[in-house]
């Protein structure tokens, strides 16, 4: 019997329900205690996902999220920028904190638009074979009021691309393989991320294509930009309490010069002969993870290689290393525990 009440009472569960919550509360960098109430959704979805507790977002850039999640009416949202700026992270940020269930559907150039609607699947029961329809993430997202992020929609064929308008418009959804027709719910909301606005033809992201302008304006972008050193350093105080400031500060330094050969210092990508190797937060931070990894008694230079190696064509290896030597020639090919010991003792 308690069973029974226990299923009835999770069948009722109403997760669109929202509260008031205190903004400070949910995004302390942004409000002060009594400042703002945010709406959240009052009960966490099943669907709901973890964000990464070391991420720390730039501030202008969740602003203007949460003004354009709130704000009724607006158009999907696309966050476009380089690898490892962020893009993913945010999303996951904001529906961790506002209990949003949110649908990720990695784009490529195989996904088609009856996988975004979801598929048959035929189940054997004592009865005989039944017929079950799985929505997909796109189609529960939609339905149901959750987040949808399209993640590297400039992967999108033209056949998925020209399929999505209808969605991205908020206009009844009819999903073929089904036959049925979805109503978009009002808190459903979308965003999408992507190296590029669908412009085609990128140097670096070879695999970006060309979107069409139809598709293309149906998202109201905004570029994702590497930190600047100051957040980098929030973001390694916090990951990595136990390395040298110090080291963390040449850390910062060496990624930073390597955005500029890449990018130019005003980082809009201004440059003659740029360096085709992208130094990401993340790479910093993977950076910081391996160098704890292999222990005090491993050259320095090692952890760098394992996260950074990766992202450097190797024509432009040359290149890369006679910054690193410019940057960190005194250091870097020394042990942690050396390298430990000497900021330690500068320090003190």
């Amino acid at each position: 019997m308690s069973n029974v009440n226990t299923l009835s009472a999770v069948a009722k569960i109403d997760y669109n329900e929202l509260e008031e919550v205190c903004g400070s509360l949910l995004f302390p960098q942004l409000y002060s205690p009594g400042e703002v109430q945010l709406k959240r959704h009052k009960h966490r979805h099943p669907d709901c996902l973890t964000s990464n507790p070391d991420y720390i977002p730039e501030e202008m850039l969740l602003r203007r999220t949460l003004a354009w999640y709130y704000f009724p009416g607006m158009k999907p949202l696309g966050l476009h920028g380089e690898t490892g700026t962020g893009k993913t992270e945010l999303p996951l940020y904001i529906c961790d904190r506002l209990n949003k269930p949110l649908y990720i559907v990695g784009v490529n150039t195989a996904l088609m638009p009856e996988d975004l609607g979801g598929c048959k699947d035929l189940i054997a029961t004592d009865a005989g074979v039944i017929t079950k329809i799985n929505l997909g993430l796109a189609a529960k997202a939609y339905r149901n009021g959750g987040m949808l992020l399209l993640d590297e929609v400039d992967k999108m064929n033209a056949a998925l691309g020209c399929s999505i308008h209808g969605l991205l418009d908020s206009k009844p959804w009819s999903i073929e393989q089904f036959g049925v027709v979805i109503n978009k719910h009002p808190n459903f909301r979308c965003m999408a991320t992507a190296n590029t606005m669908g412009e085609g033809g990128h140097e670096r992201y070879h695999t970006s294509q060309r979107m069409d302008q139809a598709l293309r304006s149906r998202f109201g972008w905004r570029k994702t930009q590497f930190p600047d050193a100051v957040h980098e350093m929030k973001i390694l105080d916090k990951k990595f309490p136990m390395l040298p400031y110090g080291m963390k500060k040449e850390m910062v330094s060496l990624s930073n010069a390597m955005r500029d050969a890449l990018l130019g210092k005003d980082r809009q990508g201004n440059i003659d002969n740029p360096i085709n190797a992208v130094f990401s937060t993340r790479t910093l931070v993977d950076w910081g993870k391996a160098t704890l990894c292999f222990g005090k008694s491993a050259i320095w230079r090692e952890s760098l290689d394992y996260a950074f190696q990766g992202s450097i064509d190797p024509e432009h290896l040359d290149s890369v290393n006679d910054i690193i030597h410019q940057k960190l020639h005194g250091i870097i090919d020394k042990t942690v525990k050396e390298i430990v010991e000497e900021y330690t003792t500068a320090k003190k």
